[in-house]
């Protein structure tokens, strides 16, 4: 026999399989860590954001509650003059002028709480999904 007639060796295909197998079973077992590890730090955000919302959502309410009720003041008060009750005076039309602007301010800041709140509810959903 000749060194030409020697069968050839084939390629040992076992250890590449088991090779492949072991690096795909690393890269799912990854994978799946990376995703535990985000979906934990989701339910941390989701929390949070849940407590501030609460807590936003007692003072949009109590905001509001404080607008309508100088608002009413100042309905109350407008009706008077409007009247007769009161004697529309210098003196209580400042007043008047003065409680209209503290009611504008008031409710401007309730429209910019309401937004900041809607603002937090459209994240906290944003992250549920």
């Amino acid at each position: 026999m000749d060194m030409d007639e020697l069968p050839a060796k084939e390629f040992p295909k076992g250890p590449v399989i088991i090779g492949l197998v072991v690096i795909i079973l690393i890269a799912v077992t990854c994978w799946v860590i990376k995703e535990k590890k985000q979906d934990a730090e989701k339910q941390v955000a989701l929390q949070s954001l849940d407590q501030e919302l609460t807590t936003d959502e007692a003072a949009v309410k109590a905001e509001r509650q404080k607008v309508e009720e100088m608002t009413r003041s100042l309905e109350d008060l407008r009706a008077q003059i409007q009247n007769g009750q009161k004697k529309a005076s210098k003196e209580i039309i400042d007043q008047f002028n003065k409680a209209a602007a503290e009611q504008r301010a008031e409710r401007e800041k309730f429209v910019q709480m309401a937004d900041q709140y809607n603002q937090k509810v459209a994240k906290y959903q944003e992250l549920e999904k």
